[in-house]
Protein backbone atom coordinates (compact mmCIF):
# COMPACT_ATOMS: atom_id res chain seq x y z
CA UNK A 1 0.00 0.00 0.00
CA UNK A 2 1.01 3.40 -1.22
CA UNK A 3 0.08 6.48 0.33
CA UNK A 4 0.16 9.71 -1.64
CA UNK A 5 2.49 12.26 -0.64
CA UNK A 6 -0.49 15.03 0.38
CA UNK A 7 -2.34 12.37 2.91
CA UNK A 8 1.01 11.43 4.23
CA UNK A 9 1.51 15.25 5.19
CA UNK A 10 -2.03 15.51 6.32
CA UNK A 11 -1.40 12.70 8.60
CA UNK A 12 1.66 13.19 10.12
CA UNK A 13 -0.05 17.21 10.68
CA UNK A 14 -2.86 15.52 12.26
CA UNK A 15 -0.28 13.41 14.29
CA UNK A 16 1.58 16.51 15.35
CA UNK A 17 -1.17 18.64 16.64
CA UNK A 18 -2.49 15.80 18.71
CA UNK A 19 0.85 15.20 20.35
CA UNK A 20 1.55 19.04 20.85
CA UNK A 21 -1.97 19.19 22.09
CA UNK A 22 -1.53 16.28 25.46
CA UNK A 23 1.63 18.04 26.00
CA UNK A 24 0.67 21.22 26.66
CA UNK A 25 -2.90 20.87 27.85
CA UNK A 26 -2.23 20.67 31.81
CA UNK A 27 -4.99 20.45 33.43
CA UNK A 28 -6.73 23.53 35.81
CA UNK A 29 -5.79 23.61 39.49
CA UNK A 30 -8.52 23.76 42.50
CA UNK A 31 -8.15 26.58 44.74
CA UNK A 32 -10.11 26.78 48.00
CA UNK A 33 -10.06 28.67 51.51
CA UNK A 34 -9.66 26.64 55.24
CA UNK A 35 -11.99 27.23 57.09
CA UNK A 36 -13.77 29.35 54.69
CA UNK A 37 -13.20 32.45 52.35
CA UNK A 38 -15.04 34.68 54.03
CA UNK A 39 -13.23 35.49 57.68
CA UNK A 40 -12.98 38.13 60.23
CA UNK A 41 -10.26 40.55 60.34
CA UNK A 42 -7.43 39.75 62.16
CA UNK A 43 -7.95 35.34 62.02
CA UNK A 44 -5.97 33.19 60.26
CA UNK A 45 -6.87 31.44 56.72
CA UNK A 46 -5.24 29.22 54.79
CA UNK A 47 -5.75 29.05 50.86
CA UNK A 48 -5.42 25.95 49.11
CA UNK A 49 -4.25 25.05 45.82
CA UNK A 50 -4.52 21.39 44.57
CA UNK A 51 -2.61 20.33 41.25
CA UNK A 52 -1.87 16.51 39.75
CA UNK A 53 0.57 14.36 40.94
CA UNK A 54 4.45 15.60 40.09
CA UNK A 55 4.03 19.34 40.57
CA UNK A 56 7.12 20.76 42.50
CA UNK A 57 5.98 24.19 42.28
CA UNK A 58 2.50 26.20 42.51
CA UNK A 59 1.83 30.33 42.12
CA UNK A 60 -1.11 31.83 44.91
CA UNK A 61 -1.68 35.11 42.60
CA UNK A 62 -3.30 38.06 43.70
CA UNK A 63 -6.01 38.29 40.51
CA UNK A 64 -5.66 42.47 40.68
CA UNK A 65 -2.03 42.58 40.31
CA UNK A 66 -0.17 39.73 38.73
CA UNK A 67 3.20 40.85 40.06
CA UNK A 68 2.12 40.19 43.60
CA UNK A 69 2.37 36.61 43.84
CA UNK A 70 4.12 33.63 46.13
CA UNK A 71 5.90 30.45 45.43
CA UNK A 72 5.72 27.75 47.12
CA UNK A 73 6.83 24.17 46.65
CA UNK A 74 4.19 21.62 46.76
CA UNK A 75 3.77 20.08 50.32
CA UNK A 76 2.51 16.34 50.25
CA UNK A 77 0.86 14.17 47.90
CA UNK A 78 -2.79 13.74 47.85
CA UNK A 79 -2.43 9.74 47.30
CA UNK A 80 -0.90 8.81 43.41
CA UNK A 81 -3.11 11.45 41.13
CA UNK A 82 -3.10 14.91 43.19
CA UNK A 83 -0.29 17.63 44.91
CA UNK A 84 -1.49 20.27 46.85
CA UNK A 85 0.15 23.09 48.51
CA UNK A 86 -1.11 25.48 51.63
CA UNK A 87 -0.71 29.44 51.48
CA UNK A 88 -1.26 30.24 55.28
CA UNK A 89 -2.02 33.71 55.95
CA UNK A 90 -1.90 34.38 59.73
CA UNK A 91 -4.39 37.27 60.40
CA UNK A 92 -6.66 38.80 57.47
CA UNK A 93 -7.03 41.96 56.73
CA UNK A 94 -8.31 44.82 54.30
CA UNK A 95 -5.18 44.16 52.40
CA UNK A 96 -5.31 40.82 52.48
CA UNK A 97 -9.11 40.39 51.36
CA UNK A 98 -8.70 39.98 47.38
CA UNK A 99 -9.33 37.93 44.42
CA UNK A 100 -6.53 35.20 44.56
CA UNK A 101 -5.89 32.17 41.76
CA UNK A 102 -3.67 29.63 41.50
CA UNK A 103 -0.79 27.88 39.00
CA UNK A 104 1.74 25.60 39.07
CA UNK A 105 4.76 24.53 36.71
CA UNK A 106 5.00 21.25 35.18
CA UNK A 107 8.19 20.01 33.32
CA UNK A 108 9.16 23.70 32.75
CA UNK A 109 5.36 24.85 31.72
CA UNK A 110 3.08 26.76 33.88
CA UNK A 111 -0.77 25.55 33.67
CA UNK A 112 -3.46 27.96 33.03
CA UNK A 113 -4.84 29.78 36.38
CA UNK A 114 -7.40 28.19 38.79
CA UNK A 115 -10.91 29.85 38.89
CA UNK A 116 -11.08 32.68 40.79
CA UNK A 117 -11.37 32.56 44.99
CA UNK A 118 -12.65 35.80 46.54
CA UNK A 119 -11.42 36.43 49.97
CA UNK A 120 -14.06 38.17 52.12
CA UNK A 121 -12.52 40.09 54.96
CA UNK A 122 -15.50 41.06 57.82
CA UNK A 123 -15.67 42.93 60.82
CA UNK A 124 -15.54 40.38 63.81
CA UNK A 125 -18.21 42.23 65.97
CA UNK A 126 -21.17 42.24 63.19
CA UNK A 127 -19.70 40.34 60.34
CA UNK A 128 -20.27 42.73 58.22
CA UNK A 129 -17.61 43.23 55.33
CA UNK A 130 -14.57 45.79 56.09
CA UNK A 131 -13.34 48.55 54.45
CA UNK A 132 -14.73 51.45 52.84
CA UNK A 133 -18.08 49.83 51.61
CA UNK A 134 -18.79 48.35 55.00
CA UNK A 135 -21.01 50.82 56.88
CA UNK A 136 -23.76 50.57 54.52
CA UNK A 137 -26.91 48.84 54.76
CA UNK A 138 -26.38 49.80 58.29
CA UNK A 139 -29.64 51.17 60.38
CA UNK A 140 -28.72 53.86 63.69
CA UNK A 141 -31.45 54.24 66.02
CA UNK A 142 -30.03 55.99 69.37
CA UNK A 143 -27.11 54.23 70.12
CA UNK A 144 -27.95 50.61 68.74
CA UNK A 145 -26.63 50.26 65.45
CA UNK A 146 -28.71 46.94 63.26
Amino acid sequence: MSLHPTGLLGLVLCLGQMICAQEGMLPRPSISAEPDSVIPRGRPVTIVCQGPAGVATFRLENEEDTNDFKDMRASSPLGPHQTEARFRILAVSEGTGTHYRCRYIKEHVWSEPSESLELVVTDAINKMPSGPCSRLGRIHLGNVTL
